[in-house]
């Protein structure tokens, strides 16, 4: 029993041995991994730190261009309701009678300046005062913009931020108006659920319930899938 107990205490020293290299070796690689990884989230941390850099830098750069391009419009814009309110302002005029020939000359009308600006540019400005909640400049502009690109495509969205902003300042009336008027003018309007719900809900405040009414169960009978459908419903759920 003696003999076999130092026999296997002499295995027990051997296997410790053997294992003890082998850890130390195992410990060095797991640290130089640890080490090499350390590093490379190091490099890693510095290319982000680049990229959020040139990024910041995209995005000042974004925004001053942003401003720039604001001040434009801004700056067409007042070109664009100058040249609208010297177009109202211009009269026909006719010459005194000519000596010489004993009648009139023809009439002489004055050129009115056609605008330098597109109409989807004089639109964006029109439309960032509404943005920016500028609502009388904004209805000046829209009015303007009417008048000087009568045969725009977005003469119709101008009419319509028109109406909105009547009933945005509280001005019923108005509002109503100008949504009567696309309804009728352009019944085939791709916003023209939206303004039936607006005018419904108008007429309904404004003691109009009969009209109203009816107008709101057009859009729910039109489009009963619609958004606007069930905007119409629970209008008229309120006043049920």
């Amino acid at each position: 029993m003696t003999a076999g107990a130092a026999v296997a205490m002499t295995a027990a020293s051997l296997v410790t041995n053997a294992q003890e290299p082998y850890g130390s070796e195992f410990l060095r690689q797991s640290q130089t991994e640890l080490l090499l990884q350390i590093d490379q989230i190091r490099q890693e941390t510095q290319a982000l730190r680049g990229l959020m850099e040139e990024l910041s830098y995209q995005l000042s750069q974004m925004s001053a261009d942003q401003k720039t391009r604001y001040l434009d419009l801004d700056q067409r814009l007042g070109e664009l309701v100058r040249i609208q309110r010297d177009a109202v302002a211009v009269k026909p005029t006719q010459t005194s009678p000519s000596a010489g020939r004993g009648g009139f000359q023809p009439s002489l009308v004055a050129q009115v300046p056609v605008p330098e600006i597109s109409d989807q540019d004089a639109y964006n400005a029109a439309f960032e005062m509404i943005r920016e909640r500028k609502f009388d400049e904004a209805l000046l502009a829209m009015e303007s913009f009417v008048q000087v690109y009568p045969n725009s495509e977005l003469i119709l969205d101008a009419r319509f931020w028109r109406g909105q902003v009547f009933d945005v300042l509280g001005r019923d009336q108005e509002a109503i108006e100008t949504f009567k008027n696309l309804t009728l003018a352009a019944p085939d309007y791709r916003r023209i659920l939206q303004v039936k719900v607006k005018l419904g809900k108008l007429l309904i405040k404004n003691q109009d319930v009969i009209n109203g009414r009816k107008i709101l169960q057009e859009v729910i009978t039109k489009s009963p899938e619609s958004v606007e459908a069930g905007l119409a419903s629970r209008e008229l759920e309120k006043i049920n």
